[in-house]
């Protein structure tokens, strides 16, 4: 597997160059975090206030792109097909209040692969933003994988996690990027996303 597994529930017209987006790492700032893996659906529980702050993002005009290291899979602990399977239950419990992720890329690779795509590394953040933001849609796009494409970042672009390697990923890329206190969510941040004078925490 080259790239990022790729899943979205939705079909996405792309070209939506004027809007900022929202990348989110999941555990920890989505949902609970666990010692090791989430490896079943039932085990994805969401940080109290999750969908409520997803929301206020996509109101404020956001874009929601979930991105996620899960080397799990190159770990045979599991396949991509559950993974997708998380992910509909991520999808389910965020659907009542409409805030339902557009996109979530999850990087399939174990840590010394060398990969493009695993945060630190800015490769999940740049394909995101080609794929939602491209002119030649989303469907067109979804499947095609290539080292170094990279969508432009918008001023607005923020980038949220709860380790330093989020956050490095998202400076790297070129965006606002916060660091989250680990399951306090997303709630806790959300004042500080929609200040676009906020431009976010450095790392070393």
């Amino acid at each position: 597997m080259d790239g990022p597994v790729v899943y979205a529930r939705r079909p996405f017209p792309g070209g939506r160059t004027d809007a900022p987006i929202a990348f989110l790492d999941r555990d920890g700032v989505l949902n609970m975090s666990l010692n090791g893996y989430v490896n079943r659906p039932e085990e994805l529980r969401l940080i109290a206030g999750t969908g409520a702050a997803m929301r206020s993002l996509r109101d404020a005009g956001f874009l929601l792109c979930v991105v996620t290291n899960q080397s799990a899979i190159e770990r045979g602990h599991w396949d991509d097909e559950r993974l997708h399977l998380i992910h509909d239950r991520l999808d389910d419990l965020l659907k009542h209040e409409g805030a339902q992720p557009d996109l979530v890329l999850a990087c399939p690779h174990l840590p010394w692969a060398g990969c493009d795509c695993r945060k630190p590394a800015p490769g999940m953040l740049g394909f995101g933003a080609h794929l939602l933001r491209s002119e030649d849609g989303f469907e067109a796009m979804r499947d095609r994988w290539e080292s170094g494409l990279h969508g432009r970042p918008h001023p607005l672009d923020v980038m949220v996690g709860d380790r330093r390697s989020d956050v490095q990923a998202g400076t790297r890329y070129g965006v606002r990027s916060f660091w989250a206190k680990r399951d306090r969510g997303l709630r806790a941040m959300l004042s500080r996303l929609l200040d676009p004078n906020d431009h976010g925490d450095e790392v070393a």
